[in-house]
């Protein structure tokens, strides 16, 4: 897998494809090698995977394909068989088989299968890795395997039961070794991830691990209330090579998250947190709205959307309507209550 990109894979509003387009690009200016299409929002890859792609839905992906890989940026994209039961009925099958198809066809680079946040059952393991099987005839390149338990965090237990015993350690021990397997660390939003925990998940899950990092993610009910303009604190460059890649997964406000992806990976280049931070700010505002965004940083982080007071808000958007940035117009929407999101995200 390649080494730092993008997941589109957050609950909530979804980017435009003007917005996501605009990654591939982005990504390949500034040391990005991969995206992954996935947004929870997109019913086409999780609840009713089962139906039929039309003809507009497939020539939306196609686009896609061609716009990153024209960039020399891999393209994926994340699919969420959504419901399926204790066994994988015939009928399942062929859905599996005709989507793998279709997406063989468009020439996406990796495929995620991804069964994170959604119900589980008795015999989980066994029902993803017959999936797998299914999958793999059809589809022959990379695949990212995200289990319904992605980290050892217990809020995954208390919001959808129990974890299987034994479950992480019969997916590492029966999937083939040639398919990633997608961890978010110790956390489901981890405020660190270190070299020994990644050496001992990949002691159980057999390889490295693929870090879905959901440092920024606001896209719960409580989440949303906030923009994460968190310094990339808790890693170090050293994680790279203990994983099999770090997929970022963005806040929902793209252009911000522009400012975010840069600083990750000024820091995985070596770059102390906060300087790297900084230095994003600066290399893609303009100087007068990265210090707006310094300044407001802390009030946007931790004292969030129902601190603050209609008065404060008001001010807030006076100002930001003197930037001409994209960017400063997704704080104004947040700021107007524009990208709240409900109870959908259970982890939040």
């Amino acid at each position: 897998m390649h080494q730092i990109g993008v997941i589109e894979g957050f609950f909530g509003p979804s980017w435009s494809m003007e917005e996501r387009l605009s990654y591939a690009s982005f990504l390949s200016q500034h040391g990005g090698t991969f995206y992954i299409y996935a947004p929870k929002e997109d019913s086409h890859l999780r609840r009713q995977w089962r139906d039929e792609w039309d003809e507009e839905y497939l020539n939306k992906l196609k686009s896609l394909t061609k716009c990153f890989q024209s960039n020399k940026i891999s393209f994926g994209v994340g699919f969420s068989p959504f419901g399926i039961g204790t066994e994988l009925s015939n009928n399942d099958k062929n859905s599996l088989r005709k989507k793998m198809i279709s997406l063989s066809e468009m020439n996406i680079d990796f495929l995620g299968l991804f069964f994170d946040d959604m119900p589980i059952n008795d015999n989980l393991a066994q029902t993803q890795l017959e999936t797998v099987d299914v999958v793999q005839e059809h589809f022959k390149k990379k695949i990212i395997f995200c289990p319904s338990y992605y980290s050892t965090d217990p809020i995954l237990d208390k919001v959808f039961g129990a974890r299987p015993a034994h479950y992480l350690e019969a997916i590492g021990r029966d999937l083939p070794k040639e398919v990633s397997i997608a961890w978010t660390g110790p956390k489901v939003i981890s405020t660190e991830i270190s070299v020994t925990h990644l050496t001992e998940v990949q002691d159980i899950l057999k390889r490295k691990p693929f870090l879905w990092d959901n440092l920024y993610a606001n896209d719960g009910p409580k989440n949303c209330k906030f923009l994460k303009f968190k310094f990339f604190e808790g890693r170090s460059k050293e994680i790279l090579l203990s994983s099999d890649g770090i997929g970022l997964n963005m806040m929902n406000q793209p252009e911000l998250s522009k400012y975010l992806f840069l600083s990750s990976k000024l820091v995985l280049d070596g770059e102390h947190p906060e300087k790297a931070f900084v230095g994003a700010l600066q290399k893609l505002a303009s100087k007068d709205f990265s210090n707006f965004i310094l300044q407001h940083k802390d009030l946007f982080t931790t004292k969030g959307l129902d601190a603050l007071s209609s008065t404060e808000k008001l001010d807030l958007i006076a100002h930001l309507k003197l930037f001409s940035e994209p960017a400063a117009q997704e704080i104004v929407d947040w700021l107007e209550g524009k990208y709240l999101v409900g109870t959908e995200c259970l982890t939040d």
